[in-house]
C-alpha cells in the first residue's frame, strides 16, 4: 500500500462522515463523540498524505482525494456488513431467500419440502420483483434468489439454471368479453387492459417485449401494477383487464372455472435461475434449496400438462 498504514476504523469512521455528509451525524450513527470522529479523519489524512473531508459550518464535502477514496471504502463497508450477516446466519443456522412474485405460489411447495428436511433451520422467505431480489442478492441482504432468468447486468451475481421452460399463460375471467374470442395474437392485446408487476419485474419487460414484438406500437395500458401473483389472479378473477401469469400459479384457478387461460399465438416461455453472491462463502442450505426447487418444478411440470391441457379445450 505504497508505505500507507490504513487504520479500518478510521476507514468506516471516514465513510459514516461522507455517506451522512456531517460529523454529527457520523457521531451519532457510530455512537462516538464528534471529537473522536474529527481525530479518526485526521488521523486518516495524516496518514494518507492528502485532504479527504472539507468541514464547513458543520457541513462535510469529499475533496478530489477523499472521493477516490470513499468508492474504494464504500466496498470495504459493504463487504464488511455482508461478512457479519453470514456469519450472524451461520450462528442462527438461517437461510434467507428471495423468490420472484412470477414463481411465488408455486415455491410453496419447495419450502415446505426443505423445512421438512431442515426442522433446525431459520427459513426467511421475501417476495419481490426479479430485479429486486437481484439487488438484495447483491447487497447481502439475502442468500439466494430465485427469479426469471434474464441479463441482470453485474458479474458479481453467480447462477444456477433451475428450468429453462416454463410457460407463462394469458388468463381472464371467463365472463370477459376478450375470454369469448376463439384465437388472439399479440397485437389483440393493443390498447387491452393489463394486470401486471412493477417496472422492476423481469416478467413485464418480457411481456411488453413480446406484445411489441406482435405489432403493438402504442403503450399498453397497465391499468394495475402488483407485486404479488396473488392479487394479480384476484384482479383478473374479478375482470380486472388481463394478465400473464405462471401455468402452476393459476391451476385451481382454471379448474375451478375462476379464470381462462386464453389462446394466444405464440406461447411464452421463461426460464428459472437461482442467484448468488459469486465472492459469497458456499452456504450449504442454500444449495439445499435450490435442489428443493428443481426438484418441485420438476414435479409441477409433470403433473400440471394433462390438467391444463384438459382445461385449455374448455
Amino acid at each position: 500500500m505504497a508505505g500507507y498504514r490504513l487504520d479500518l476504523h478510521s476507514l468506516i469512521v471516514f465513510y459514516f462522515a461522507a455517506t451522512e455528509e456531517s460529523i454529527t451525524a457520523a457521531a451519532e450513527k457510530l455512537y462516538l463523540t464528534q471529537p473522536t470522529v474529527t481525530y479518526h479523519i485526521r488521523s486518516l489524512e495524516r496518514n494518507v498524505g492528502f485532504k479527504l473531508l472539507d468541514v464547513k459550518r458543520q457541513k462535510v464535502a469529499l475533496t478530489q482525494a477523499g472521493a477516490g477514496l470513499y468508492k474504494y471504502v464504500s466496498e470495504i463497508y459493504r463487504e464488511m456488513t455482508g461478512a457479519e450477516k453470514y456469519l450472524e446466519n451461520l450462528k442462527e443456522a438461517s437461510l434467507r431467500v428471495g423468490i420472484s412474485t412470477t414463481f411465488s405460489t408455486c415455491m410453496a411447495a419447495a419450502a415446505s419440502a426443505f423445512k421438512k428436511a431442515n426442522p433446525h433451520v431459520k427459513l426467511v422467505i421475501k417476495s419481490a420483483s426479479s430485479f429486486e431480489i437481484a439487488e438484495a442478492v447483491l447487497e447481502s441482504e439475502i442468500d439466494l434468489g430465485i427469479v426469471v432468468s434474464t441479463d441482470y447486468g453485474s458479474s458479481k451475481l453467480k447462477t444456477v439454471e433451475l428450468s429453462s421452460q416454463e410457460q407463462l399463460v394469458l388468463v381472464a375471467s371467463p365472463s370477459s368479453s376478450i375470454a369469448q374470442r376463439p384465437k388472439l395474437a399479440f397485437v389483440n392485446l393493443c390498447g387491452y387492459p393489463l394486470v401486471l408487476g412493477p417496472e422492476t419485474s423481469a416478467t413485464r419487460r418480457i411481456i411488453l417485449n413480446r406484445i411489441r414484438a406482435g405489432g403493438c406500437h402504442m403503450p399498453s395500458p397497465i391499468i394495475v401494477e402488483v407485486n404479488s401473483s396473488e392479487w394479480g389472479i384476484n384482479l383478473v378473477e374479478n375482470g380486472e383487464g388481463v394478465g400473464f401469469q405462471h401455468i402452476k400459479s393459476v391451476e385451481k384457478s382454471i379448474t375451478e372455472g375462476r379464470l381462462k387461460i386464453l389462446p394466444l399465438d405464440g406461447d411464452i416461455y421463461v426460464g428459472v435461475e437461482a442467484l448468488l453472491r459469486a465472492d459469497a462463502p458456499e452456504h450449504q442450505m442454500a444449495q439445499k434449496f435450490v435442489s428443493a426447487v428443481k426438484e418441485c418444478l420438476k414435479n409441477k411440470q409433470a403433473r400440471s400438462a394433462p390438467r391444463m391441457a384438459a382445461a385449455g379445450k374448455n
